[in-house]
């Protein structure tokens, strides 16, 4: 994974809740030591057990956190120029190559962002999601931030490769993602899903 997920606060998000990360341990099935590995960094969080993070906080009653998923950690200066990834992977079926090796351009971030944060742009492959975006159109997401439901969003596969798709929801260790040509939805099990971005620009 090109940026690893920063969860060092979930101590003190337990602590809010009144919940123990004895209690976070249970839950998720992530055994003590492999979760203090997590919180310190020395372990990277699987797709599945970020579902089952984000699903206790939420069965808590910490709706009003920030989820998980949007706890990446920012830059110490912001960005001058955004990666543009394109090259279409092996596996097909709209798939991109997301690796360093793999950038095809670079470009300005858009105007009015903030700087917060870490972005990258997509050139798009094929039909499936016109008539929102056509084959070689640029989307920008931005890293970490957990898409809102309906929105459209960057999924990053354990595989390496990414795809743009709209993000609809998480249930049952699938993710569940929409495109539009044709119009269907797509269960994607968890496991295969490294982190979901939301796509905030599109060029």
């Amino acid at each position: 994974m090109l940026y690893r997920m920063d969860i060092s606060d979930l101590p003190e998000r337990l602590r809010r809740i009144g919940k123990k990360q004895a209690d976070l341990s249970r839950f998720t099935g992530i055994d003590p030591s492999s979760l203090t590995k997590t919180i310190n960094g020395t372990r990277q969080l699987k797709a599945d057990e970020l579902l089952k993070i984000e699903e206790f906080f939420s069965t808590s009653g910490a709706t009003s956190e920030t989820p998980v998923a949007n706890l990446a950690g920012r830059r110490r200066a912001p960005q001058t120029r955004v990666p543009v990834y394109g090259y279409a992977a092996p596996q097909g079926d709209e798939h991109i190559s997301f690796s360093p090796d793999k950038i095809i351009d670079w470009i300005d971030p858009p105007p009015f962002w903030s700087g917060a944060g870490d972005l990258v742009a997509v050139r798009a492959l094929g039909d499936s999601m016109e008539p929102r975006l056509f084959a070689g159109e640029i989307a920008i997401a931005h890293i970490g931030l957990s898409p809102g439901r309906g929105r459209d969003c960057l999924i990053e596969f354990t595989d390496g490769t990414v795809q743009i798709k709209v993000y609809k929801s998480q249930k049952d260790g699938q993710v569940f993602v929409q495109q539009f040509n044709p119009d269907r939805l797509i269960s994607i099990p968890a496991t295969k899903v490294r982190a979901l971005h939301a796509i905030t620009w599109r060029n």
